[in-house]
């Protein structure tokens, strides 16, 4: 009997995870997708990939030691940073188990009034965290498969 009720509070335990990394959340304003950015302005998207490994992990956003959200499985964020070299933080999070986060850092130079697309994944073979930059076409249809963010 022990043995069932153990299995029975893992499985609770997985569908708990997996349900609370299924949200996508946004601690930053999200701008209007019908107004592009300023002049002194560009715009980041990032989202997931679609890829199963590192699914159950929140991965939380982070711009000059500011968050800027945390993305669940199918949303995206989006947000609005001044022009010039700019330094982004991803941290893939697991489970207590897993130890700390996974992290990747990648970095651009904004021009002004420019849009710029990310997406976010874990490599399966090396486990690393890895950010790709698209082109605004593959930019926006990953967008496209995906929910705006809630706001905090």
């Amino acid at each position: 009997m022990t043995s069932l009720l153990r299995l029975a509070l893992l499985g609770l335990a997985a569908v708990l995870t997996l349900s609370c990394a299924a949200t996508t959340t946004q601690d930053r304003p999200v701008p209007d997708p019908e107004v592009g950015p300023s002049g002194d302005m560009c715009r980041i998207y990032a989202a997931r990939s679609t890829q199963m490994m590192g699914r159950v992990r929140t991965v939380e956003v982070i711009v000059n030691d500011q968050i800027i959200g945390r993305l669940g499985e199918s949303g995206y964020l989006c947000w609005d940073l001044p022009v010039g070299r700019t330094v982004v933080q991803a941290l893939f999070h697991g489970s207590v188990i897993d130890g700390k986060p996974v992290e990747t850092v990648f970095g651009f130079d904004g021009e002004g009034g420019a849009t710029y697309y990310y997406e976010l994944h874990m490599d399966a073979s090396t486990r690393k965290a890895i950010a790709r930059a698209l082109d605004e076409d593959a930019g926006k249809a990953l967008m496209a498969d995906r929910k705006a963010p809630e706001a905090r």
